[in-house]
């Protein structure tokens, strides 16, 4: 570990990569929390019952689709 610190005292202005690094990561994360919380509520409840409805469409786009 020391030679890591080392290296990394000698390297002028390297102070400002964990600064820039949470900037990112705080700037991430507040978009996405803004997308997800202005999510429309039907969307969201369509995403969720998704895997709950019967498409019959389903079973036979895969048949069609494969033709060996």
């Amino acid at each position: 570990m020391k030679i890591v610190m080392n290296t990394l005292e000698r390297i002028q202005g390297v102070e400002i990569y964990p600064i820039i690094s949470l900037l990112i990561f705080f700037i991430f994360f507040v978009v996405m929390a803004y997308l997800v919380f202005n999510l429309d509520k039907g969307y969201i409840n369509d995403m969720k019952n998704m895997p709950l409805e019967d498409d019959e469409n389903d079973s036979s786009s895969i048949n069609s689709d494969n033709n060996f």
